[in-house]
Order: C-alpha cells, then structure tokens, then sequence
C-alpha cells in the first residue's frame, strides 16, 4: 500500500477494519448498529447519512477506531473542533463523549484536547467526493490534525489552557445531562431486546461491535 494512499483507499480500509460493508451502507434504508450485546436498527435518514459521511472522514484522519474506545475519542475531538450545522452529529457526539468520560476517560479528554488544535469537516464547504480524491496528508494537513502521539497542549498559552478545560466542563455537564436523560429509555429498550420473541430494535447508533456512529 502506499505511503500516502488517497482518502477514498484510506476509507475503505477503515470499512474493512472496522467489519462494515464496502460501500459503508450509506444507500441502505435501515443501518445495523449496536449497544453492548444488543443489536439494532435505525432508519438511514438523509440527515444521518450527510453526517456520517463526514464522520467516517474523521475516523481516517485521526486514526481513531471504531470500536466503544474509538467512538468516545472521536466524539470529544469532533465536538472540539465543531460539529457546524449537523444537528445528528452533535447528538450522537454528546452521547459519545458521554460514553467516553464513564468509560474512557483519560483517552476521551485527551481527543478532546487534540480536536482543540483541529478542524473538522463539518464545517467545510468541500465535497466529499473532492475530499476522497486527496492523500491523506493532505486531509490530515487541512484539518489540523495533531499526531496521534503529540502532546495537545505542547506549547498552549496558559489563556489557551484555560479555555480548553472551560469548553471541557461545559461540553461534558451537557453530555452527562443527556446521557442521563438517555438512561432510562436505554436500559428499557435493554430489557426488551433480551426478550427472545422480539426483533432487534432501532437506536441512532452504529459501530464495529460497539455503540457509536460510524
């Protein structure tokens, strides 16, 4: 493979790493995704399918997997760099950065610090197709992207600093209000899908054996 293979090469390594289908099922009219043991399916709406599209992208720019580690990344850095006018990723962020900080905590905050340093795509005017044609370095270069191992606050002004653990606290009080809030129609739909007579059920999220967007 190459050194610095093109966005689309790139994301359709991630599909295959991550166990979805080729073409990341962004045509289907329903999308698998999970919650711990329990399977579910959800409407593939337009607004959800714009998102993702744009979400999949920062999977290959970060380096952040899709799994319930990877997703909780991936959310604190996209609601770090901002989620712009994409209402679905910013619920389904809030709930992974909720996700993150129970489980997760010191990767979670950590992704949130590096997408600080970022950009990110749902705030870009370019296509998806025009992106997929660029390396990766490239992709990488226009949003920002720190290296996996670089330290987010390497060099930060102290007035910098202060506004990061700031936009922190406030971002995590929001996600654990939803996550609260969120629950008991969770733990309900829980229940219900260990019943052996029901089918699966639908929730907004999708992941490689895990719960998150993807």
């Amino acid at each position: 493979m190459a050194s610095d293979p093109s966005v689309r090469h790139a994301r359709a390594r991630f599909f295959s790493d991550s166990g979805f289908s080729a073409d990341g099922g962004y045509e289907d009219d329903w999308a698998e995704a999970a919650f711990g043991p329990v399977r579910y399916r959800v409407p593939n709406t337009p607004a959800r399918v714009a998102a993702l599209r744009r979400h999949d992208l920062h999977h290959v720019a970060t380096g952040y997997a899709a799994d319930w580690r990877g997703e909780a990344e991936i959310s604190g850095w996209e609601l770090a760099s901002g989620a712009g006018v994409y209402p679905y990723a910013w619920l389904i962020a809030l709930w992974g950065l909720f996700t993150g900080l129970v489980h997760h905590t010191g990767p979670t905050i950590r992704a949130f610090l590096r997408g600080r340093r970022s950009e990110n795509l749902y705030r870009t005017g370019a296509t998806v197709e025009a992106l997929l044609a660029e390396p990766v370095s490239v992709l990488k270069a226009r949003l920002s992207v720190l290296p996996a191992d670089a330290d987010p606050w390497s060099e930060r002004a102290p007035l910098s600093r202060a506004g990061d653990v700031l936009a922190l606290v406030g971002w995590s009080l929001l996600s654990l209000l939803l996550g609260v809030l969120s629950l008991i129609p969770a733990g309900m739909l829980i229940a219900l899908a260990w019943r052996p007579a029901l089918p699966s059920l639908a929730c907004p999220l999708r992941c490689s054996g895990a719960a998150a967007i993807s």
